[in-house]
Order: C-alpha cells, then sequence, then structure tokens
C-alpha cells in the first residue's frame, strides 16, 4: 500500500518524529532518508534551481519587492512534505486548504485555511496535505534573485543556523 493512501498513517508517522524529547532536526532527518525510499519522492536544496519535476508538482510563485521575499507555494492533496530549516522568524499563511504539521512543540496540529501560523527562526516543518493547499510565506531580505533569497532565508542543515539559535532550541527541547 502506498503510504499516503491512508491519511492517518502520514499523522502517525509525524508524531512518531518526537516520541522522545529533543532537538527535531536530526530526527526529521532521519524521517526524510526513510521516506527517500517512496514511490514519488522528490527534494529540493536551498538555493538551488528547482528541478522540472518539482516544478511541476509544487507550482511557485514568487517575488522580490521592497526588501520582502513572498513564495507561494501550491501543495496538491495527499503530500507529505519535509520543509527546509527557517533562518528567520516569519509570517505564514495557509491560503486554503487543509493541512496536519508538526509544530515546534513536536505536536501534529490539524488546520484548515485561511490561518497564519509564525515561524520562529530554527522551525522545521513536516506537513501532510489533506486538501489541495495554497501557502504563503513573507521574508525579509536584501537578495537581487529568488536562488540568493532562498539561500538567504532557508537551511539545508541546522548547523547553518547561528550557534546561539541552535543552542536555545537544544534548551528548549530538553526542557
Amino acid at each position: 500500500m502506498d503510504i499516503l493512501e491512508n491519511e492517518l498513517l502520514p499523522i502517525q508517522l509525524m508524531e512518531g518524529i518526537n516520541a522522545y524529547r529533543g532537538a527535531m532536526w536530526e530526527k526529521i532527518a532521519e524521517f526524510g532518508e526513510q521516506m527517500k525510499s517512496l514511490n514519488g519522492y522528490i527534494e529540493h536544496e536551498s538555493g538551488q534551481p528547482q528541478s522540472s519535476e518539482f516544478k511541476e508538482r509544487f507550482p511557485l510563485k514568487q517575488t522580490l519587492e521592497g526588501g520582502l521575499y513572498t513564495r507561494q507555494v501550491f501543495a496538491p492533496k495527499g503530500n507529505l512534505i519535509i520543509t527546509m530549516i527557517h533562518k528567520q522568524q516569519h509570517p505564514s499563511f495557509l491560503l486554503k486548504g487543509k493541512v496536519s504539521y508538526l509544530t515546534d512543540a513536536g505536536e501534529v496540529k490539524t488546520i484548515v485555511g485561511p490561518h497564519i501560523i509564525h515561524t520562529q527562526t530554527g522551525t522545521q516543518r513536516v506537513i501532510y496535505t489533506h486538501e489541495d493547499t495554497d501557502w504563503c510565506c513573507v521574508y525579509k531580505t536584501d537578495a537581487t534573485t529568488f536562488e540568493e533569497a532562498e539561500a538567504d532565508v532557508y537551511a539545508s542543515t541546522y548547523k547553518e543556523l547561528p550557534q546561539e539559535v541552535i543552542n536555545k532550541i537544544k534548551v528548549i527541547c530538553q526542557e
């Protein structure tokens, strides 16, 4: 059976990521490695050009204006998505759709658009799309190209974050 044919299974998998307290980056990376074996798995790295397969499945509208980088992505129903790690605090807008996502506290929360989420520095999300979804994020940046902006606001690994952010999150996770 395809893992995404059963809507409850992705949520159970997300809940398993934080079964034990601690920073979730490593657990999400392990989860991502397991997902690579699934049919239809694709990935994208921060600051790199998107593959044609990625662009086709997750159409992206981007703008750079007035020091703001806006990314609006469409994600079809039935996708399990692991985001890049966010280098800055910013607002995220679920414009339409229904998703379940792994919160910074390690809980799985289900929301329906329209809905606003305030993303914290160091956050990495795991998202399951119950319905076709439009999601938009807005970031501050001085970048002049989309690839530069993406590299400015996302990290591929938590080790790219400032050490004080890493230490703060590790302390919070140990409490």
